[in-house]
């Protein structure tokens, strides 16, 4: 690897590498859905190793002897260390220090969901940690609620491109990748809750469905508003982390809300991904459903794909990487539109924009899609040159350490 002329390259850009290499550190510490998270770890790793960095990827879990694990990472300095939802925030030595405060380094944990999953993590009382959120909103809400964070950053996850170039298909159907449950089943969860979070739950519910770009901590503070109540900070955060059905319930809602709006128009569907066996239509003929792949795999399979679905009401003020992975791979991505997706992307140039809040947009978007190849090809190929030119993983690295090195 030419290390030094890529040290020297990436120096021009304003950022000091040393001569001798810098040392980072990449975790995978919890395995996430479709064994993203190692994925995720291995490409960040090898775009900090392009920039001209010493990177260690290490890839642990709780059945691991943690001593074994993180003795060999100490008396070393780091330019930086980086996990993705991160268990590492919690672990402590046998004198009850911190494993990552006994880390010589900044420590970045990249949350790949909404934060207030991760209550305990961001109440870590640590020397030097700092986050990295997918949702401008969800990056607000950490600045003011969890005061222990650092520094913070609203990032987009990087994307692959598919190792076949993918052939597409010449078939008029919709891909849609992800992970499904019922929402009746998730409203049980709500209806067991104790009062008054069943409550604050049901009405944070009908609000978020009524208004599908309402980021769920500003419901809540309108909810609070409303019935002339107020929550200290600590308070606010603990009782989001209670309501985190409301979330869960709130995605499945509106991925069942596209399906249905797709299927009864008849335009065909190819659903991959866990639980799908549970979405219900008198449509079954327009939908197929096929199992789950790793991550590694995704990529191929939306490459060979003309259009993807999205469906992200839990990234109101973001982007998920999904939307990322389809402009890489020369599928046009159709998405629900968004202040931050609006701002970032162009409709009908990067993606196609459809309206949660209006949901027969969407089967009008993708009847057209369909029916245009030329403004498919457009899109394809303007969108490939947006991913190029700014969300590879190379430039996810580059924007991390110039945030890193910032006062």
């Amino acid at each position: 690897m030419e290390t030094i002329s890529r040290r020297q390259s990436f120096s021009e850009k304003g950022i000091n590498v040393m001569s001798e290499k810098e040392k980072i550190i990449v975790f995978s510490s919890r395995e996430i859905c479709y064994q993203s998270s190692s994925f995720f770890a291995n490409q960040m790793a090898d775009a900090f190793e392009d920039l001209g960095f010493d990177v260690q990827v290490c890839e642990f879990d709780e059945h691991d002897d943690l001593d074994a694990v993180f003795q060999p990472l100490y008396g070393q300095k780091y330019r930086l260390l980086l996990d993705f939802n991160s268990t590492i925030t919690r672990m402590v030595e046998e004198d009850g220090t911190p494993v990552l405060d006994k880390l010589d380094g900044p420590f970045f944990d990249y949350i790949l969901d909404h934060p207030l999953f991760h209550y305990n993590c961001l109440n870590a009382d640590l020397k030097n940690l700092n986050g990295i959120f997918l949702d401008e909103a969800q990056e607000a809400y950490v600045k003011r609620y969890y005061p222990r964070v650092k520094k913070t950053l609203t990032m987009p996850l990087g994307a692959t491109e598919a190792v076949t170039g993918g052939k597409k298909t010449e078939t008029d159907t919709v891909l849609f990748m992800g992970t499904y449950d019922r929402p009746d089943k998730i409203y049980e969860m709500v209806d067991l809750s104790p009062e008054p979070l069943r409550s604050y739950m049901k009405e944070l519910i009908e609000m978020r469905i009524e208004d599908p770009i309402l980021p769920m901590e500003e419901g809540f503070g309108q909810l609070l508003k409303t019935h002339g109540e107020d929550l200290p900070d600590d308070k606010f955060s603990l009782f989001m982390n209670a309501m985190y059905s409301v979330d869960a319930y709130i995605r499945d809602y509106f991925r069942k809300a596209a399906l249905d709006e797709l299927l009864k128009k008849k335009i065909p569907v190819q659903l991959v991904g866990e639980g799908w066996e549970k979405y219900q239509t008198p449509y079954e003929r327009y939908r197929t459903i096929e199992k789950p792949v790793t991550f590694d795999l995704s990529f191929e399979k939306i490459a060979r794909e003309q259009i993807m679905l999205d469906v992200s009401p839990i990234f109101n003020r973001g982007v998920h990487d999904r939307a990322i992975a389809g402009m890489a791979n020369r599928t046009v991505v159709l998405t629900d539109s968004n202040p931050y997706r609006c701002a970032h992307f162009k409709n009908r140039k990067d993606m196609m924009f459809y309206s949660l809040a209006k949901i027969d947009s969407l089967s009008e978007a993708a009847g057209e899609l369909m029916e245009n190849e030329k403004l498919r090809s457009e899109i394809r190929e303007n969108a490939y040159q947006t991913f190029c030119a700014g969300h590879t993983w190379r430039a996810r690295a580059k924007e991390i350490l110039s945030w890193e090195a910032e006062d």
